[in-house]
């Protein structure tokens, strides 16, 4: 029982208590809530993420590319959330692509997120180069000296070091008080600079004497009274030291030159004088054997480089076949002269009759084909060794791997010009693929690796298969985004039986990250990605990085293209199942070539006589590898000027090219024995056309044409239509067909061209004249054996009038003969002919040339070739008579084809013809 006593002191005892947990509740209750922010609640609760959504990007100072790009280079956009780890590593992406000095980026709140805002200082531009004040020296050489560049980024932290290029270039022309200012410009447009160059050259050193020997002042090509330019006087002692190596001096000594009181002094040293002796030589002349004397080229004699040379000497002759050359020399030498001399012991010429060979078991014929010897050819002791290791290569291929020859026996026959030779081989054990494994592979199937290897279980031992199964497992890794993937192999040979351990490690897979483009700074960026076989987020793939870079070099544009991977990113994308690879930044680096060209060429034909051409073009009109040009065309008898445009992407679509050709053409045609003009023919013409690619070797094109022809001085027996006097319109399309496989465009010893080429003109096309033709054409080129190929063409035509358009007019008409068509007969002068005996031309042709090419000599051919062909007014004219010619030709092969003469002689000749036509040009007949 509690009493009240009992009771009061309870209440005493715990009234302290309850005053002390008073006081610490809330001290608890804020502990706990410390507790729970700090280790429950997520480090960016929703309300934190919010503020820290970028809202808006704002960028400033930017002039050199858009703002678009550096925002993506950077990786943030509109929505994003703010990761300023992630911010700091994307400006330093941006800096790579070479064009800033500074980047800040300033994050500021809103419209409850953030507003990023980039500030950008950019690097300059060199916009132009100006330089005052030099009276004696060129601009156009102070540029090449000086450092800056028109078009270069400009640091001027470069200042001093082109004030002391120019100031050097200066002291070695000599101007040694030379002084030079740089100063800077800006330009109106932001982002570039003017460099202004002022120089005050002051007075030059002069040479008023100059001290050398008499017989090397013609050499020198400097004179009293020049100034002292230290280029012209290295060159000058550069011309004396060649002059004396040519006269066989050894190790001739000019200069160091001096220069006091404006005397210039040249000091020589000629050095003893080589001569060198060859005595015993009957098969090569000494001018021959002079090429293998080395120290003619290291100036120096000593007798390791008399034994490397009498070593060389040797080995000409043993390719010869002269088994039992022998070669010695000595060296005499006085203060004056060094002889060297070589005493040749030439011996008799060894034909190698037979190749035997003893405990072989595999085919005669294959161990025969990697022998480097032929029997009846000349013995060449020089290819013994390297036919040994050949055979050995074979049976190691075949899984041979101790085979090994033992001996060579060489048995003279034939009174000792002849030799047969017999290899003994000791094949050895064969060893066979017992078992194939694969480990560490996670991302692709055993199965599929298995399919890619060129090696199969019971398949012989073979090194060279094993890499070869190496590299098709890496590609494959490769083309699927593992681009750190290695494959290590492990060969285990027990016996006759080998295991074979392809031990893969993949690594992580990649993706392509951002791609970077710098160094273009005329062409857009686009024209550039548009030939990108890669994008952004896509597997890395080795291939196509290469592709793309084959694709960017075809554009013509660029003189220089790398692609390298940037830095390992961080960041993480996902790319099937829930893996994740990394993302691999690329920068594409590019040096850009002068986008304009001139060019002017020289010729003779048989028919134009003297002609020659003029072409300025430019290939990247505002930078989006637009190109445009005009050619002028000049002969005696033609006249042709030509401005042309090309689109590479019409509708921004790829492979169709749009092109334009503005053409006007004075031309006559000419009776080349009688020199009587025939006719002429002033034709205006605008062709608008389109091509495609439709694979690898096969294209098609659509061409639009309207042509205002004017022919004038027709004589009278080659008028067959309205239309040959007089002005007339022609407005046509042109769809056509090819299909190529040669291999050389311009000199082909493989493949064919086959093609068909319509042209409809029509009153629906506001054309004056309305006809169809049509052409078709099949080259055939084959390499009979090396150095010979035989090439034959077929090739026909027909053409319709229609309405009112019975004869086609002249300029459309079909003519042959000529250099390139039936090469007996002048040009034009096969098929019908008018009252004056002048070629009408007419409405269908045949036409068949072959040519047996054969390769002579650096770069001479020869031809034999057999051409026929005719001319028909209309379809029903045709008959089975051709006109043929028989002849041979010249040629001379250059970058563009052969430069060619021809003579043909006429098979089938008629009364008052000539016997045949020489004809000279440029380029195949087909």
């Amino acid at each position: 029982m509690i009493t009240k006593k009992d009771a009061d002191n309870q209440r005493k005892t715990e009234k302290p208590c309850t005053d002390v947990m008073r006081t610490l509740y809330p001290l608890l209750l804020f502990f706990i809530l410390l507790l729970y922010l700090v280790f429950l609640v997520p480090a960016h609760s929703p309300a934190s993420v919010l503020e820290n959504e970028i809202k808006k990007i704002e960028v400033s100072g930017l002039t050199r590319i858009k703002k678009e790009e550096l925002i993506d280079m950077v990786c943030f956009h509109v929505g994003d959330i703010l990761d300023r780890e992630v911010l700091r590593k994307g400006i330093k992406r941006a800096f790579k692509k070479g064009i800033f000095y500074d980047i800040q980026a300033v994050a500021e709140p809103y419209e409850s997120g953030i507003k990023l805002k980039y500030i950008v200082q950019e690097i300059p531009v060199i916009k132009g180069i100006k330089i005052r004040g030099n009276e004696l020296i060129s601009k156009r050489n102070i540029k090449k000296a000086f450092f800056f560049k028109k078009g270069d980024n400009f640091k001027d932290i470069y200042i001093d070091r082109a004030r002391a290029d120019i100031k050097i270039f200066y002291r070695k022309k000599g101007f040694p008080e030379a002084e030079i200012a740089i100063t800077i410009e800006k330009e109106k447009k932001p982002g570039y600079i003017t460099i202004n160059l002022g120089i005050k050259e002051g007075p030059p050193l002069i040479i008023k004497k100059i001290k050398v020997l008499p017989e090397i002042r013609e050499h020198l090509r400097i004179l009293e009274g020049d100034m002292l330019d230290v280029e012209r006087i290295e060159k000058a002692i550069e011309r004396v030291r060649n002059y004396y190596k040519k006269l066989k001096h050894i190790k001739p000594v000019v200069g160091h030159y001096e220069f006091r009181d404006g005397e210039l002094i040249i000091p020589i040293t000629p050095g003893p004088k080589l001569e060198v002796v060859f005595k015993g030589n009957e098969v090569f002349s000494k001018r021959r054997l002079l090429k293998e004397v080395l120290f003619l080229e290291d100036e120096e004699v000593n007798s390791e480089l008399l034994q490397e040379t009498t070593d060389r000497i040797k080995k000409i002759y043993h390719k010869s076949g002269y088994y039992y050359a022998q070669v010695a020399g000595g060296i005499e030498t006085d203060e004056e002269h060094v002889k060297v001399a070589f005493f040749i012991f030439e011996g008799k010429k060894v034909v190698l009759r037979k190749i035997q060979f003893e405990g072989v078991s595999i085919s005669l014929d294959a161990i025969k084909a990697v022998v480097r010897l032929e029997e009846n050819r000349p013995y060449n002791e020089e290819l013994l060794i390297s036919s040994q290791k050949s055979i050995i290569r074979l049976y190691n291929a075949l899984g041979y791997l101790s085979a090994d020859v033992t001996d060579i026996k060489k048995e003279l026959v034939e009174q000792g010009y002849g030799l047969n030779l017999v290899f003994t081989v000791h094949e050895g054990q064969q060893v066979r693929i017992h078992e194939i494994n694969i480990t560490g592979n996670k991302a692709v199937q055993v199965s599929e690796l298995m399919r890619l290897l060129p090696i199969k279980k019971g398949s012989a031992y073979n090194g060279i298969d094993i890499g070869d199964a190496r590299y098709k497992i890496l590609s494959l890794y490769n083309r699927i985004g593992y681009k750190n993937a290695q494959v290590d192999i492990e060969s285990i040979i027990d016996g006759d039986a080998a295991s074979v351990i392809f031990q893969i490690t993949e690594n992580e897979p990649h993706v392509i990250g951002k791609i970077i483009i710098r160094g273009n700074e005329k062409t857009k960026n686009k024209i550039i990605r548009r030939e990108f076989a890669f994008k952004e987020g896509e597997v890395y793939n080795n291939k196509a990085i290469l592709e793309t870079r084959q694709r960017i070099y075809k554009l013509g544009l660029f003189t220089d293209i790398s692609i390298e991977p940037l830095e390992k990113s961080y960041f993480t994308k996902p790319v099937q199942d829930g893996d994740e690879a990394h993302r691999q930044d690329l920068i594409v680096d590019l040096k850009e070539g002068k986008p304009g060209a001139v060019e002017i060429g020289f010729g003779y034909g048989d028919y134009e006589e003297l002609r020659g051409f003029f072409d300025i073009s430019y290939r990247n009109l505002g930078g989006y590898n637009r190109s445009i040009g005009l050619r002028t065309e000049l002969s005696s008898i033609k006249k042709r000027n030509i401005l042309n445009f090309r689109e590479p992407w019409l509708f921004n679509k790829p492979s169709l090219p749009l092109k334009v050709f503005l053409t006007k053409e004075d031309i006559q045609s000419i009776n080349i024995d009688t020199e009587e003009v025939k006719y002429k023919v002033d034709k205006l013409s605008l062709l608008v056309g389109v091509d495609k690619d439709l694979s690898e070797h096969m294209k098609a094109s659509l061409n639009y044409e309207y042509s205002l022809v004017e022919t004038t001085d027709v004589k009278e027996g080659v008028i067959l239509s309205k239309e040959d006097t007089g002005t007339v319109g022609i407005s046509s399309i042109s769809p056509s067909l090819f299909y190529d496989t040669r291999d050389n465009p311009f000199d082909p010893t493989s493949g064919s061209m086959n093609g068909i080429i319509v042209k409809y003109a029509s009153p629906i096309l506001f054309s004056e004249s309305e006809f169809i033709k049509a052409i078709l054409q099949s080259s055939w080129y084959f390499q009979i054996r090396k150095g010979f190929v035989f090439a034959f063409s077929l090739k026909g035509g027909a053409a319709y009038g229609f309405g009112e358009t019975d004869e086609l007019p002249l300029v459309e008409r079909f003519f042959l003969g000529g250099r390139t068509t039936v090469r007996g007969f002048d040009h034009d002068t096969v098929g019908p002919k008018g009252t004056d005996n002048n070629p009408t031309g007419g409405n269908v042709f045949a036409l068949i040339n072959t040519e047996l090419r054969i390769s002579l000599w650096k770069g001479f051919g020869l031809v034999t070739f057999i051409d026929g062909g005719n001319v028909w007014v209309r379809t029903n004219d045709i008959g089975t008579e051709l006109r043929y010619s028989a002849g041979a030709g010249l040629r001379y092969n250059t970058p563009v084809g052969p430069i060619r003469i021809d003579y043909g002689h006429k098979l089938n000749r008629e009364d008052g013809e000539s016997r045949g036509e020489l004809h000279f040009s440029l380029g195949h007949a087909f």
